[in-house]
This record gives structure tokens, C-alpha cells and sequence, in this order.
């Protein structure tokens, strides 16, 4: 028994997209005209595609094809429409990459490995300095508390990515990650140095993170082998 998929219910009720009034007495909005995805290439399906106003030559509208393709398995029957393809055409950059929440190409995880995501490279001071001070400006503001709703750390991790080439973004954002972490332990352990008792989320006297030298963490910095293949930065 053939198994038929039809995406194009995912897409009719998403917010900005036209309904015909009396939608069940009257013809389909061309958008929503259904094309069987093994006819995608037919002379029919591409003059639909081109009405809607997609580039059926482009690279975007390639890898919204191959990600279909690809969900098909068995001899399934698979159907979609112009509209279905114009969203998913938008979660990929002019190139076919895949852009992430924030709108970044490169940080795609598909066929990769952790061993391969998780590599430690080069990362400007420039870079290491703006999470140096977003750490410590938030590590000050919430005492210690990693406070989601507050931290900026996603504008300084997506300035990076969009910094440097995108064969960089996803190993630079794992190795910025990792001098945040040690930014932040530093904060914490001259907090705890000033006062034992000291707790996250008990007031201290912010003065006390200006004795942490951004310069002296990322000198005592090496490497070390992480989890799945994966490299870390660790103290010395």
C-alpha cells in the first residue's frame, strides 16, 4: 500500500497567507494548487512555479527540492504547492545554505558531528573582547544569575558569525563559546575569592570583577580534548 505525504497542509494556516472566501465552494488559490513532486519538472508544475514567482534555477529553491526529496521514502507519493515552497525557499540563504533562527547561514548541523562542530579555532580579540565584556556586564547585573530573558549573548554570538567566512561560523561560535565560559568562572571565582560565603544571586560589590584581566584568562587558556571527539579550552 503507497503511502501519499502532503505538505501542503502544514502551510494554509500560517499567518499572512490568503484564503478565497467560501473556500469550499470556490477554485484553489493558485499558491495552493497541489503538484505531485515526482511532476515537479513537468512543463505544467514549472509554469505554476514561475507564476508564483519562484526561481525554479536558483539554489534555494535546489535545496528546498533536495530536502523534499529526501524526506521521501518507500515509493511514498509526495505532493506540495508554490506556497509551501516559497516559505521553505525563505529558511535558506541566495546560495542554498540554511539559515538558523537568527537569520545566519553556516551553522547548520546536518551530516556533521559533534567531533567536527566542536573544533577550536582562531577567534579575534576583537570578538573575545565583546564577550568578555557582555559576561561580565551581565555576571554584574543579575549577580551571577544566567538570566536568559537579560543576557545579550545571542547579539554578540550572531555579530561573530557574521564577521567571518561561513566555513568559520560554526567551529569560531563553539570556540566563543568556550572563552565565555571561562570569562564566566573567572567572575565567579573572584566573587568567591572577596567572600567564601558568597552565592549566585546574592548581592557583592561589582568593583570586585574589575580585577579580571580578560588578557590573563585567554593566556592561561589551552586545549584539551572535549566529549564525542571534541575540543575544549581549559585553564593550564
Amino acid at each position: 500500500m503507497r503511502i501519499v505525504n502532503d505538505y501542503s497542509f502544514l502551510f494554509k494556516n500560517m499567518p499572512g497567507t490568503a484564503k478565497p472566501k467560501n473556500a469550499a465552494k470556490s477554485k484553489p488559490l493558485n499558491l495552493f494548487n497541489q503538484i505531485k513532486l515526482s511532476d515537479i519538472n513537468g512543463k505544467s508544475a514549472q509554469e505554476q512555479l514561475k507564476a508564483a514567482g519562484i526561481d525554479t534555477g536558483g539554489k534555494q529553491y535546489q535545496a528546498v527540492m533536495n530536502m523534499m526529496s529526501a524526506s521521501v521514502k518507500g515509493g511514498a507519493v509526495a505532493y506540495t504547492n508554490p506556497q509551501a515552497i516559497k516559505n521553505l525557499m525563505s529558511s535558506f540563504d541566495k546560495d542554498g545554505n540554511r539559515l538558523n533562527a537568527m537569520g545566519v547561514a553556516g551553522m547548520d548541523m546536518t551530516n556533521k558531528t559533534l567531533a567536527e562542530a566542536h573544533q577550536i579555532i582562531d577567534v579575534s580579540e576583537e570578538w573575545r573582547q565583546n564577550m568578555f565584556d557582555e559576561t561580565k556586564r551581565h555576571f554584574a547585573q543579575e549577580y551571577g544569575v544566567a538570566n536568559g530573558d537579560t543576557t545579550r549573548r545571542s547579539e554578540v554570538f550572531t555579530g561573530y558569525q557574521l564577521s567571518v567566512p561561513i566555513e568559520k561560523r560554526l567551529n569560531g561560535t563553539w570556540t566563543l563559546g568556550q572563552y565565555e565560559r571561562n570569562y564566566r568562572q573567572a567572575f565567579y571565582d573572584a566573587v568567591k575569592a572577596e567572600n567564601p560565603k558568597w552565592q549566585i544571586g546574592n548581592p557583592f560589590d561589582t568593583s570586585i570583577l574589575d580585577k579580571v584581566s580578560r588578557t590573563d584568562i585567554d593566556n592561561s587558556l589551552v586545549k584539551a580534548k572535549g566529549l564525542y571527539g571534541g575540543t575544549d579550552l581549559v585553564r593550564k
